[in-house]
Formats: C-alpha cells, sequence, structure tokens
C-alpha cells in the first residue's frame, strides 16, 4: 500500500520521458528527458534537464553531509 499526496501518474511514469505540449493538435507527446551526472568529491548528483538550466533528481553519496547541503536537494536549480 502506498500513503503519499504525489498524483498516481508522477508515481508510476516513466521518469525517463517528459511531455511536450506543442505536437500536432496540442496532443500531447513522449520527449526523450535530457539528464546530466554532476560529479562530487564522495558521489554524484543526477539533474534533469528543463530548458537552459538543470534541475536535481537524485544525490548519490557516501558523504552524510551532502545531503544536508542545499545545493543538491532536489528540485533545486543548476545553471549551465
Amino acid at each position: 500500500m502506498l500513503y503519499t499526496v504525489v498524483p498516481l501518474e508522477r508515481i508510476y511514469a516513466d521518469p525517463r520521458r517528459e511531455e511536450n505540449n506543442e505536437g500536432k493538435n496540442n496532443q500531447k507527446e513522449a520527449v526523450e528527458a535530457e539528464y546530466r551526472e554532476v560529479p562530487l568529491p564522495h558521489g554524484r548528483v543526477t539533474t534533469r534537464r528543463d530548458g537552459e538550466n538543470y534541475v536535481v533528481e537524485r544525490i548519490n553519496s557516501t558523504d552524510m553531509t551532502d545531503y544536508l547541503n542545499e545545493e543538491y536537494s532536489p528540485g533545486k536549480v543548476i545553471k549551465k
């Protein structure tokens, strides 16, 4: 059982794909999302391209202080 306020469409959606509303007749098209990994001294941060910027998706690190760093929190925008 899954208790969450996040819509099920977002939970069960393919994380590697995002929707594009600029298709013919305003139909949604699936567009492959672009990911980039940013190395850290003790791990890495996975980011997803959003326009000109990259948004933090997840962090993998062996240093616990990296998880408390606000620069690496999910949803944070990283400029190119």
